[in-house]
């Protein structure tokens, strides 16, 4: 076979030409695509990363390690599968002109939908293949009314954004800006640029938040780089006595630490409750997100943050870079991530809803989706509307996994919904009883797994459950009565299917919590430490429905319950006292003797001395009929064990005297409603 260099140089002069970053496919066995990549390496002597699999004398890196940094070849091993991930992340390392050379076997296995999904992609864009044992492709010539791009960086952009982003510090308070990109705009550039220009002009502290370090990288080496003349691979930053430091989410969000400026970058990975709380307390932040790349999520980034953002600040000023950096507009490489992952906003309008009309409610299978891309656009992209965490590989599972089932609410043939609901459970009493003991994981079976395992019960994986892994309703249709209209039409499948329980889980926040409440659901299952990007403890509601699953759940129930009152003292301390009123409502009420707290509520009895009794109190009161501050004082103080400089400073009393007398005035409120309850 004649050697592949010379069709592949030409490959390369033509992205070099371009200024564009182009596909060249390697199809055959490990054995000779490892070959070719190697003399590929050797000819052409060019900086190179590799992910995935590689041989012995290459050393490969993970797609994680390499965010940020560039390159001029790229080698991808997908001969086992192809990684949604890893190929969206990676590919944003190489730089205009260069080769992404995919590694891939000449059959797909025929199961694996998603794969051929991909390779039919590559054919559209006919993306070029060298395939083992086949002649070479035929050459392509570069037309001559073809425009070489130019490589000179356009960075007019990029300069009014690094102004933009010191204007946060310099000018008028209470006016944050969000900085959105595509991927290789030179987004966290402008950010790192802009910090050390602060930073040197005397601002004494700035953080940088992110759902990860890595995802910081590019902002500290620039930033490095222009104050002390040295790219960095640490997170922290000191000249002169100031700092440029990162800190993660969790960290930020529980000790919301002083600082001249805030940056959040990939502000879209984070959940919108955690950046309502950051607009409101700091005055001078940016939030920075790329809307459309391997995050996935920053259209609904801009949808659904914007608009309160806008309440909470409604002079906050945006920038968008439109101009590639790393590479020429219109390159083919960022085309196929885009619009092969789904990763672009959807290509309709918002859909229009008339509430007087019927709405369907349909099953979608794979073929559907394989025959109608509109249609699998149309869907992923609201689902990567509707969630802060929705991630490439997510397109993989939608084609690929058997145990999911896909609803769509219509009306008109427009997606006004969307939901996926995960088979799980109905394993064997032997299985069962394995997981209850911790000997076996079910990989996949969330719900299942947890109520066997962290619940004890023995026969809880025996069970069926339909879990609703995502539900999504278009943004500009929410509050409308459409999600829980879907609920009921889902619960009606699960029944007519013969699924024993209808579950959810999720990241607690009051208004979620409201929402399922209102439909039926309650709490068997509360995680007892915070998710560290999103900032919320994980949640397991549920719907029973066949007889003897009322029964586990009652079971369940009874026992978190039990349980909770010494939950919330030791491990759920921290979490927010509205969300904590939503899990006490859900608790069965035992009368309550008021003799019992006469002594403190008006004696002098010391709270120590009462607490074990005003624990029961609040664990079988009405906690509604309270002020907002009340509430929160009692949960924090009484049911969490706060203390009592901890309490002042989260409902911002004067001190110790305040907060017990407040305390005091709800006990007796408490006390009060109760007698009247009982008459």
């Amino acid at each position: 076979m004649p050697t592949i260099l010379p069709f592949v140089e030409q490959i390369q002069q033509q992205a070099i030409y371009q200024n564009h970053r182009r596909i060249i496919r390697l199809c055959g066995d490990i054995d000779w695509c490892y070959q070719q990549a190697t003399i590929i390496i050797k000819a052409l002597d060019l900086p190179y990363f590799w992910c995935g699999s590689s041989p012995v004398e290459i050393n490969a890196v993970s797609y994680k390690q390499i965010l940020g940094q560039e390159t001029s070849l790229l080698f991808i091993n997908a001969l086992s599968n192809f990684d949604a991930n890893l190929f969206a992340a990676s590919e944003g390392t190489l730089r205009g002109g260069g080769l992404l050379i995919l590694m891939s076997p000449v059959s797909i296995p025929l199961d694996d939908v998603y794969y051929q999904y991909i390779v039919n992609q590559l054919d559209l864009m006919k993306v070029a293949v060298i395939q083992q044992d086949h002649p070479l492709p035929l050459s392509t010539i570069i037309s001559s009314s073809s425009t070489p791009s130019s490589t000179e960086l356009n960075i007019n952009e990029q300069q009014t954004a690094i102004k933009a982003i010191i204007k946060t510090i310099k000018g008028h308070r209470r006016r944050p800006l969000v900085l959105t990109a595509k991927r290789g705009r030179g987004k966290s550039a402008a950010l790192g640029i802009a910090s050390a220009e602060l930073i040197k002009s005397g601002v004494t502290t700035i953080l940088a938040c992110a759902p990860n370090k890595t995802a910081t990288q590019t902002l500290f080496k620039h930033a490095s780089l222009l104050l002390t003349g040295n790219t960095t691979d640490q997170f922290s930053i000191t000249y002169n006595n100031s700092c440029i430091q990162f800190i993660a989410p969790d960290v930020l969000l529980a000790d919301l630490p002083k600082c001249d400026l805030l940056i959040i970058d990939e502000a879209a990975a984070l959940p919108v409750p955690m950046l309502e709380t950051l607009a409101h307390h700091y005055s001078r932040l940016v939030f920075a997100t790329t809307t459309h790349g391997y995050e996935g999520s920053g259209r609904g980034f801009a949808l659904r943050f914007q608009q309160h953002l806008k309440m909470i600040c409604p002079q906050y000023r945006q920038y968008h870079l439109h101009q590639p950096i790393r590479w020429a507009d219109n390159d083919p490489v960022e085309a196929f991530t885009l619009n092969t992952l789904c990763l672009t906003e959807s290509p309709f309008d918002s859909p229009d809803y008339q509430a007087d009309l019927d709405i369907q409610f349909e099953q979608i299978n794979v073929q559907q989706l394989l025959t109608s891309p509109t249609l699998l656009k149309e869907i992923f992209s609201l689902l990567v509307l509707a969630h802060y965490q929705t991630k490439p590989s997510d397109l993989t599972s939608l084609l690929n996994d058997k145990s999911l089932t896909i609803f769509a609410l219509t009306q008109n043939k427009r997606v006004l919904g969307v939901a996926l609901i995960t088979k799980e459970g109905g394993f064997t009493s032997d299985i069962s009883e394995q997981v209850w003991k911790g000997n076996r994981r079910l990989q996949g079976n969330l719900v299942a797994q947890s109520l066997a395992f962290h619940c004890a019960q023995k026969e809880a994986a025996t069970f069926l459950y339909a879990r609703i892994q995502r539900i999504a309703i278009h943004p500009t249709l929410q509050h409308q009565g459409l999600g829980k209209k879907f609920i009921k039409q889902i619960n009606k499948w699960a029944s007519t299917k013969q699924y024993d329980h209808l579950c959810v889980s999720f990241g607690a926040t009051p208004t979620l919590y409201t929402f399922w409440q209102d439909l039926g659901f309650t709490t068997l299952r509360i995680g007892l430490s915070k998710d560290k990007s999103s900032g919320t403890h994980s949640v397991i509601m549920n719907f029973p429905i066949s007889e003897s699953a009322k029964n586990l759940h009652s079971k369940i129930q009874q026992q978190f319950h039990h349980q909770l009152e010494m939950q919330l003292c030791r491990h759920l301390y921290d979490i927010d006292s509205e969300l904590v009123l939503k899990l006490l409502s859900e608790l069965n009420r035992l009368p309550i003797n008021p003799d019992t707290f006469v002594s403190y509520i008006d004696g002098n009895l010391p709270y120590e001395f009462a607490e074990s009794y005003l624990i029961k109190l609040l664990m079988n009161s009405e906690l509604k009929i309270l002020r907002k501050i009340e509430q929160s004082l009692t949960i924090q103080k009484v049911l969490q064990n706060n203390s009592w400089a901890e309490v002042c400073k989260k409902n911002q009393l004067t001190g110790k005297k305040q907060a017990k007398a407040l305390l005091k005035s709800a006990i007796k409120q408490l006390i009060k409603e109760d007698n009247h309850a009982s008459r």
